[in-house]
Order: structure tokens, then sequence, then C-alpha cells
């Protein structure tokens, strides 16, 4: 029986035969022929519909594995139902022959749907297998079972602390084996059927790992192929990506305490407080705990997506070093990568004296101190190049200003992470932390993670931890600290607007002068990678980190704002496009200059503690930052020198 082929395989063709097994990839007697032709995009996805509308272009390469493995685990949970409703037959067939003492895998007393397959399978084996067409599809399914991604995640973090070896990818399922201690005729053609079905469960993790290795050969070769280049482009359409990892064994009971060597990392981020693909190591495990349902969906997809020049943030912060650093790294990353970026460069307008000088103070200090390049644009070439761009008093550009796929990035940062060993468990939120030893820590960290669809509680202690958890970040380090140390963060919302006329047409970034104390560096003009342009974010502070509505009611502000360097605007082309929020560890100033009491980053290991690294007010330029956030909690961990990171609290 031939079993059917991706759909998605089809407009992927990807079956390169000299991979493993290609005669899985198809239909028997089908052709493994490799075809030339481009991937071609998915109009019908549920991975690129709806959802956040201002990260608009075609699929790639990323997204097209990522919808691959949507119909590969939707599949596989069809099958397992089947399987499932097989085990079913079998067990009334045997209690209808008087053998209702016997179970299907009765070697041991593990739930059969927990024998099956580290898959999870429903309570209710009428759930519809497919999700509905109208919902967006996550790389796992999130089903009503006590068998939880942090459970799984922790099952293989086991597995990996007692096998030398990490370099082979550990596969999705486990093997399963389905018996009865019955030899009866009668239900060998029900056993036959059910080992049919876990076959091909098997087969299509199997698939699915060499699409996967497939994919990263791609990606690899393609980045190699721009490298030369200052642009990564795609045409627009939605990129909505997310990815997620569950391995798993061996079921733990909610609520037991397991003990592996591993780094656990609290976040609900990827790329913007810390890359975790550099921190990994390689005698140890690094656990990713995320509590949203995918990685990235905070502070690192709701931003400017710029890459800045780190311009902003005086001679001696964190922000500058990190900034320059991280710039340098990531323009490299996305383009050995393939992870669409431009160097489009910006420019930051001066409407008045005042603001020339400002820029002056800028400029100077970039050019004596920093190293990084501005230079002034004159009267003339400004009207030449952007004649719709206002600015009365001066422009000074920064060249290496430029923009990325937050989105994509992510998704690179996230494979890096799991092909270096790394593990992550999504819906896990972190309840409780307990620093264990004379010296707090010295014996570890017991970590103690809420599932968010069950409710159920595990722990798990780890060697060292990593509060990366960006909005949340101030609520894990109040779990650890003592209570004069602990403190709050205060959340300053920006509100984003799109533009929907092709007039006026703008080519590159475009930033006002940031105003004294100002919790932002203004309401300035970016472009997407289509080139489109939209408009924020203001400053609105706001209580809670979860009021992400844009507030339409600023728009008017935003508008007034916007006139000032690009009078010809269309106010009525301007519409609410989304919002972010930015963990300030105070409200004060977002840049080094101009008073307003600039806070720097917070990144250090901390005193009477072992193993604690700590990142708070990982804002704006935390995105550009990542690579070289993550080379400095690394080298804070595992370098042989110290590293210096910033002065304790209360200081």
């Amino acid at each position: 029986m031939g079993r059917r082929r991706s759909t998605v395989l089809m407009n992927l063709q990807l079956n390169d035969p000299s991979l493993p097994g290609p005669g899985e990839m198809v239909t028997e007697g089908g052709s493994s022929g490799h075809s030339a032709t481009s991937p071609q995009p998915i109009s019908a996805s549920p991975l690129l519909t709806g959802g956040d509308p201002h990260h608009n272009r075609a699929p790639s390469l990323g997204e097209l594995h990522q919808e691959l493995e949507a119909e590969q685990e939707a599949q596989v949970n069809r099958l397992l139902q089947m399987i499932r409703q097989q085990q079913l037959q079998l067990q009334q067939l045997q209690a209808a022959q008087g053998q209702s003492q016997t179970s299907v895998a009765a070697e041991d007393a593990t739930p059969t749907s927990e024998r099956s397959s580290s898959m999870v399978l429903p309570n209710v084996p009428t759930q519809p297998p497919f999700p509905a067409p109208s919902t967006s599809v996550p790389r796992s399914p999130v089903l009503s079972h006590p068998r939880s991604s942090f459970d799984m995640a922790r099952d293989a973090l086991h597995r990996r602390s007692r096998t030398p070896s990490r370099g082979a990818p550990s596969p999705r399922l486990r093997s399963t084996s389905i018996s009865a201690e019955s030899g009866e005729p009668l239900l060998s053609g029900v056993r036959d059927e059910s080992a049919y079905y876990q076959a091909e469960t098997q087969s299509l993790v199997r698939e699915n790992q060499m699409l996967r290795h497939r994919i990263r050969e791609l990606e690899r070769q393609l980045g190699e192929a721009h490298a030369g280049a200052s642009l990564t482009r795609e045409p627009a359409h939605h990129s909505h990506l997310t990815q997620s990892t569950s391995v798993s064994e061996e079921d733990a009971a909610a609520g037991s305490s397991s003990a592996v060597p591993a780094t656990a990392a609290a976040s609900t981020n990827t790329a913007q407080p810390v890359a975790a693909s550099e921190i990994i190591k390689d005698d140890n495990t690094t656990l990713l705990l995320e509590r949203h349902p995918h990685t990235g969906t905070e502070t690192s997809s709701r931003n400017s997506e710029v890459i800045h020049a780190g311009l902003y943030y005086g001679p001696g912060s964190l922000k500058t070093r990190l900034c320059i650093r991280g710039r340098e790294a990531l323009y490299s990353f996305c383009a050995r990568y393939g992870v669409p970026h431009a160097r489009v460069g910006k420019w930051v307008v001066a409407q008045d004296e005042a603001q020339v000088e400002a820029l002056r103070g800028i400029h100077g200090t970039c050019s004596t101190e920093l190293g990084v390049p501005t230079r002034w644009v004159s009267r003339s070439e400004a009207r030449r190049l952007e004649p719709s761009v206002q600015a009365l008093g001066g422009v000074l550009e920064s060249p290496e200003t430029g923009i990325v796929d937050s989105h994509a990035l992510m998704t690179a940062l996230l494979g890096q992470f799991e092909d270096g060993g790394g593990v992550l468990a999504v819906n896990s939120a972190v309840v409780g932390v307990e620093a264990l030893g004379s010296t707090p820590g010295a014996s570890g960290w017991r970590i103690t993670v809420r599932d968010a669809a069950t409710g159920s509680e595990s722990s798990i202690t780890a060697s060292t931890i990593i509060n990366s958890a960006g909005l949340a970040a101030a609520d894990i380090h109040n779990m650890i600290a003592p209570p004069d140390k602990r403190l709050r963060l205060y959340y300053a919302k920006g509100n984003y607007f799109s533009y929907g006329s092709p007039a006026p047409k703008v080519r590159r970034l475009v930033y006002p002068v940031t105003a004294p104390g100002a919790g932002g560096l203004g309401t300035h003009l970016t472009l997407d990678l289509a080139g489109r342009m939209r408009f924020g974010p203001d400053v609105e502070w706001v209580e809670s980190p979860t009021d992400l509505a844009v507030n339409a009611a600023r728009l008017p502000a935003a508008v007034a704002e916007i006139k000032k360097y690009l009078p010809s605007v269309d106010a009525r082309a301007l519409t609410p496009d989304y919002a972010g929020i930015r963990p300030k560890l105070s409200p004060a100033g977002a840049v080094a200059t101009g008073g307003g009491g600039f806070v720097d980053f917070y990144i250090r290991k901390e005193d009477g503690f072992e193993g604690w690294v700590n990142l708070l007010g990982i804002e704006s330029p935390g995105l550009t930052s990542c690579l070289a956030i993550g080379e400095m909690v690394r080298d804070m961990l595992y370098g042989s020198g110290k590293v210096e990171g910033s002065a304790a609290l209360g200081r």
C-alpha cells in the first residue's frame, strides 16, 4: 500500500536522491528525480494567513519546512489515533474472549496512550485529527494531555546526560511496539494493521528529519551564494515563523524532580534577550523554557526590525559595546544563513539649531570614540536623494543601519540552538526557583514549571540558570533575590502605524532627533523588506505587559510628529498596525545624551550566588545585540577570565 506524497514536499521539490532512504519520500513506483524549479508559495497554508500583517513576503525555505512539518504532524496525529482505535478494538476483543485482565503491551504498567508514542494522544478518541482550516498550526501540537512539552524536554535532557554523543538529531517519536499476551488468530489482523500504522508514523518521522537536514543544507548554500551581497530580499508575503521541538522517550510523573547537567534559560523570546545558540557548551545541555506556545512572540517580534549602528548610547555603555559587536555579527550571520536583511542606511534629521547641535555631538562621539561611520548629507544631496524628506537644520547619515526579518532570524537562531543540542520546552511558565547548597546555587537550581495547557507542575534541577525572560525577567529575578533586592519593570508600549499610499516614496530609514529624556528614539519611518513604510513607535506607559492593542487614539499625535520630517504624508493612508512593549528598569531616557536618566542593559553574573546570570531591561538595541549578548553570557558562565558586566543593582 503506497503512502500519499506530501503536497508540500511536491512544492518543495527537495527529494534529493543523495539523501538516505529516498524511497521513503515518494509513493511506491513514483519518481524521485530532483527538480530545479524554485519553491512555490502555498497560498492555502494556515501558517501564511491571519496573524501579524506587518511582515508580508513570500514563504522562505524555513516557512515551507514548517508547513511541511505541520502537515506531517497532522498525519502523525491521524495515524496515532488509528493506532489507539486499534488498541481499543484489541481490548474489546480480549474482553469478549474473557481476557479482561490482559492489556496491550502488558510487559509494563505504562498507560497505552503513553507507550504508543511520545506524541501525545487525546483522551477522547473522537477528537478530529486535523485542526480547523482557519487556525494556525503550531509545529508541535498542544493536546489535552498531561504529557507537556516540559516533560518531554526533561526526558530529552535525561537521555543526553546518559549519552556521550550529542551529534545526531534525536527523533521526535521513540520507536514503539504493540503486542498482546494472547496469540489468538482472531487478533492477528488487528495487530498487523496497528503495526502498519506504527511503521507509517516512524517513516514520517524519518522523512521529517531528512527534509530538515536537506533544508539546512539549502539554507547554507543560499547563505554562501549571498555572502558577497549587501542585500538579501524575498518577495512580499506574510512571514509567521514559529518553531519548537519536543523530544521524549520515557514518561515522568507531574510534580517530580529530575536532575541533569544542564543550563536552564528562562525566556519569553529567542533573539531579543539572548541568542541561546551562543550559550551551548559541548559538555553541557541547555534547556530553553518558553512560557508561550511559540518563541519570540513578545519584544523580539514586536519592534522596528532595525539593525542599529550604535549611535545613541554613549561610550562605555553595554548598549554601545554590544550593539556594535552585535551588528557586525548579525550581518555576518544573516549573510551566512540566508536570513532576509538589507543595509538600507538611516538619516537622522534636524529641524532647528538645537537639534543640529545634538547631531554634532553624536557625529563627534561616533568618529572619535566609537568608530561608527556617520556622515553629513548636504542640502542639495538630500533634496536629490529624498525630495519628500524635510530637514530644515541638517541630515546625519548612518550607512551601517539596516533592517532584518526578525521572524526568519529567530527561526535561524532556534535551528542553530537545536542543532547544537539545545532543548526547547514551550508552554512552560517558570513559577518557582530554588537555589540549592550552602552557597546559593552551589548544588544547582531547582526550577518549577507550570504547563500552560494542563496546569500541572514539574521541576528540574540545573547546574546554572540564565534569566533572559524579557517582559517577565523581573518576576524571575524576584523569585531568587532577597526582598531588599527585588524590583519592578516599567512598560513602554510603542504603537506602530502602517502606510497604504504609494506616495511619498522614501528609500531609507528616517529618524527625528531624539527629544531629551524621551523613552524612545521618536516616531520614525522604517521600511520592511518589500520597501513599504511604517511609522513608530511612540511611547505610551502602560501597567501591563499584555496591553498589546494598538491605541488608535494616538494616531493624531503620531501624524503631527511624522509631518515634521515628511510633510506630504497622507494621514488618511495611516492605519493602526501593531504594538510592542519595551521592558525598562526605570521610566527614563532611551539615549545617553540630553539628560533624562539613561539606563543601560543589566547583564551580570550575580554576586553571592553560583551559576546565575541575570539579564534585565533588555530592550532596544537588544535585537541587534542578540549574538553579542549570547557571547557575553557564555563567557560569564564558561570563560577562563572575568567578564565585566553591569554594576550590582542598588549601586
